[in-house]
């Protein structure tokens, strides 16, 4: 069947896989390998119905239901990374290292994409900070609530939030005018993401760079849980990368792509990878 292909921005054809919840189906590729929900919510739905904050406590409490035993497992080991991450948090290493190698003249700004209630925005905020790293934050979110609360996290250190979807947050800046962009678990949420990324290069510096992060389609605990991962959520998660078509939407969206052996170990449901602007050009 013809469908739309977020990583080629065009039709093509594409086989049903066993992945479905209700009235949401995925669908692969036949060119690419890319799994993806061909019939997206509107970003309007987005905003409302399908809001972050809705869809996550309701998929926590079907998960609840449904498997209790590795819910309540599941929750430890979010509780223990939550602990690790506070004192690594890999994002705000990743732009401090790029920061303090030069990444053009301070203050570098810094915009979030899908930043929900900013917490984490303000957290690598005050980790660039106190390496005495000058930084503007701007968080982006389509969630009316969230984008309240956004305001209120990063009005106190000088923060903005543009309520409004990625596409036309990232429209929204002049070329040229960013330093960093973080997507934090937001990539897969993003039914537009070659669109969103070729947005995301013209306002990007030249050597400017994104960070993402993004569940791993390829990840081992997919392979043996099946359609009872983790990383299926219906219908907000539309995109399902794996390391391989991570790049090739990168390379598509003319970014240079990194990503080590640790940004993608098998054992770990995520993954990692630095999106960069070439210096020239």
């Amino acid at each position: 069947m013809l469908r739309h292909c977020p990583i080629l921005g065009r039709a093509t054809e594409t086989t049903p896989t066993p992945f479905a919840r209700g009235a949401w189906t995925l669908v692969r590729c036949n060119e690419t390998g890319f799994v993806f929900l061909p019939d997206p919510p509107t970003y309007d739905a987005l905003a409302t119905e399908h809001a972050w904050e809705s869809t996550f406590a309701a998929e926590r409490a079907r998960r609840k239901r449904e498997e209790p035993v590795v819910a309540t497992v599941g929750g430890w080991i979010r509780r223990l990374r939550r602990k690790v991450l506070r004192a690594r948090n890999p994002f705000a290493a990743i732009v401090g290292a790029r920061l303090a190698r030069g990444a053009g003249a301070p203050p570098f700004r810094i915009v979030d994409v899908g930043c929900a209630h900013a917490a984490f925005t303000r957290s690598v905020a005050e980790r660039l900070t106190a390496r005495d790293l000058s930084v503007t934050m701007t968080g982006i979110e389509v969630s009316h609530a969230l984008a309240a609360a956004a305001r209120q996290t990063l009005s106190p250190i000088g923060g903005t939030v543009i309520e409004a979807s990625a596409l036309e947050g990232v429209r929204s800046l002049p070329a040229g005018s960013v330093t960093a962009v973080l997507m934090s678990s937001f990539l897969e949420h993003e039914a537009q993401p070659l669109e969103l990324l070729r947005e995301v290069r013209r306002c990007l510096r030249p050597g400017g760079f994104a960070v993402v992060k993004v569940p791993n389609f390829a990840c081992w605990n997919r392979l043996v849980r099946g359609a009872r991962w983790c990383g299926f959520r219906y219908p907000d998660h539309v995109n399902y990368f794996t390391p391989r078509t991570l790049q090739a939407l990168a390379e598509r969206a003319d970014l240079c792509f990194e990503q080590g052996w640790l940004d993608r170990l098998p054992l770990s449901d995520n993954m990692y990878a630095v999106l960069s602007r070439a210096p020239q050009g």
